[in-house]
Parts: structure tokens; C-alpha cells; sequence
């Protein structure tokens, strides 16, 4: 069973996006979409800002410009055509699932406390109307059965970490009571393999850690079991091993098409998760080199392979 990752994609920035190619030619079986499909604002370098400017916008603007954002990159014929061939296989084994970030949220590092309930409304609706992957039009965390040749073989563990986020600190909220009993309920299943995701990374740059109280129940939930976690957002790939306290691989694919600083970075960034029984092999691409790692699923031990550079002249 293979797994296609990876997040960030600015249609204004790439209006033609090869990476999808370069995915559909892996031939996944899922596609997960991790966040900041479109970008409500972005920073373009010194002379041009509209960071945070969706947050002054009426609701009538918020909707229009989100719904032409994602018209846009829905419409972009490389990113549709791999789409649509996953989108047959949903629910089967295979298909497209995802969740959102602050800029398909609502804005640059929006938290749900500070985003006023008919502009989280309207971001729910949008990104259900092109997702088309959540079963509740009022939670934005599910699961899904992970499928190889018909048989479930673990499951995937969508996570909200923008709705229901406070401002950092000790004390803050990440998850909300609700969905962390919703992720206490899915952890517990008999399949071998168990991936969580969510828009927010866990370690890198901050991330989950900047909450305190709420990474440290998490910790304490998850315990000894051992999780694949993904997600996006940073501009870049990274794999980060298990820490002392937990057996969690957090990995991360963003930058699919977007650049990381102003107009530069390596984009066309994106991760495959390859599973069998005995493995998870990873690869994590970017326009200059394949990183891989194989992780034992006995012992949750894992090798790092040497890189394969790639022609870094192509745009």
C-alpha cells in the first residue's frame, strides 16, 4: 500500500504544477492533502505583504476570494488529473483525504479563538465542497480505513489543530476536549498500522510543543503505541525519529508548489509512505534529492539510506 503526502501549494505562485505529475508517476494508492491547499495571503518578500488582510475582509469577500482560490488550483490540469484518478478509488483502496492549515483555514497562523465562527463556517464549506472527504459537515477530524488489496490494514487519523486552537503558551488549547476523545477512541483498533495527520507539525518549528499541556497529554495518551505522523506546513521535508517518551515517527512533506523564502527554496515537495507488513519505506522528494529511510515495524528501528541527487537545474 503507497501513500502520496504533502502540503502547501500556491496557485498565484505555480499556476503550472509539475509535482503532481511526478506523484501520479509513484502510483499511489492515497493521496493526503495536509494542509494550506490554497493561501487566503502570503508573503511574497520585502516589497509586498498581505499577511493577516483576509481577517479585516467582510464575510461576502472571504467567501469569493476562497472559493476562487480554490477553483483555481482545482482547475490546474496536473493537480485535477491525479485527483479525479484517486477520487474513483475512495473509500475502496485507495483516494483523497486531507486536512487544513492557518492559510486554508483562515489566515497566516490563525488560531480558532481569534477567527469569528461565520468565517470558520465558510472555510469548513469550501474545503468540504473540494475535498469531498470528511463524513461530518461540523467537524473538520474523521478516520478512514487504510486498504490493501481490499483488506484494512490499519488507519489513517485526520486532525483538526486549528479550530479549536488557542493562542500559545503552558496552558493553551490545541485539540479541544471533544476531539481529543475522538482520537482516544480511534487509537484503539486491532490493525498494524496507525497514521495520524494533521496540518500543524508536532516538533519542527515549534508546533505542538508550543502547547504545553496539551502535547503533554497527548504523550501520555498515545503512550507506547507505535504511529506514523504527518503533516505539513514548514516549506520543506524532514523525518524525525521517535523521541525517549514516545514511538512516533513524525514526517513531514510541504512546499509542493511554493517557494520556502520569498523566491526561493526547493519545492516540489512530497513524501511516499510504501507499507507492508514487515516495512514502512520512505521517501521524501524535493527538486535536488530523494532522501529514504525504512522503518521496521517489528522494533519500530529504522535505516537512513543514502540521498539520490536529482537534476536541481529543472524548474
Amino acid at each position: 500500500m503507497k501513500i502520496a503526502f504533502t502540503s502547501c501549494m500556491r496557485i498565484e505562485s505555480f499556476p503550472e504544477q509539475q509535482v503532481w505529475k511526478q506523484i501520479a508517476q509513484e502510483k499511489p494508492d492515497y493521496l493526503f492533502l495536509l494542509g494550506d491547499n490554497i493561501y487566503m495571503d502570503f508573503w511574497e518578500g520585502p516589497f509586498s505583504s498581505d499577511l493577516g488582510e483576509p481577517e479585516h475582509w467582510n464575510d461576502n469577500k472571504f467567501e469569493t476570494t476562497m472559493l476562487a482560490k480554490y477553483q483555481a488550483q482545482w482547475a490546474e490540469p496536473n493537480f485535477k488529473a491525479l485527483f479525479l484518478s484517486l477520487r474513483q478509488r475512495q473509500n475502496m483502496d485507495g483516494g483523497v483525504y486531507g486536512t487544513w492549515d492557518d492559510h486554508d483555514f483562515a489566515w497566516n497562523n490563525a488560531c480558532g479563538v481569534e477567527v469569528p465562527s461565520a468565517k470558520q463556517a465558510i472555510a469548513r464549506k469550501l474545503f468540504n465542497q473540494f475535498m469531498q472527504c470528511n463524513p461530518s459537515p461540523d467537524k473538520m477530524y474523521y478516520s478512514v480505513p487504510l486498504k490493501n488489496a481490499g483488506k484494512i490494514v490499519g488507519k489513517a487519523i485526520f486532525l483538526d489543530t486549528r479550530s479549536y486552537r488557542d493562542l500559545p503558551g503552558k496552558s493553551g488549547r490545541l485539540l479541544g476536549e471533544e476531539q481529543f476523545q475522538f482520537l482516544k477512541q480511534e487509537l484503539n483498533h486491532p490493525h498494524p498500522l496507525t497514521i495520524l495527520c494533521a496540518g500543524t507539525p508536532m516538533r519542527a518549528s515549534g508546533g505542538w510543543k508550543q502547547y504545553h499541556q496539551d502535547y503533554s497529554r497527548f504523550l501520555d495518551l498515545i503512550g507506547a503505541r507505535k504511529l506514523v505522523f504527518l503533516s505539513g506546513d514548514i516549506h520543506d521535508n524532514s523525518f524525525i525519529p521517535p523521541s525517549n517518551r514516545s514511538n512516533l515517527f513524525e514526517i513531514i512533506s510541504s512546499g509542493a508548489a511554493i517557494h520556502k523564502y520569498g523566491f526561493t527554496g526547493k519545492r516540489r515537495n512530497y513524501g511516499i509512505l510504501d507499507w507492508s507488513l514487515d516495512e514502512i519505506r520512505v521517501k521524501l522528494v524535493d527538486r535536488h534529492q530523494v532522501q529514504s529511510y525504512t522503518i521496521n515495524n517489528d522494533d519500530f528501528s529504522y535505516v537512513e539510506h543514502d540521498p539520490q541527487a536529482l537534476d536541481s537545474q529543472k524548474s
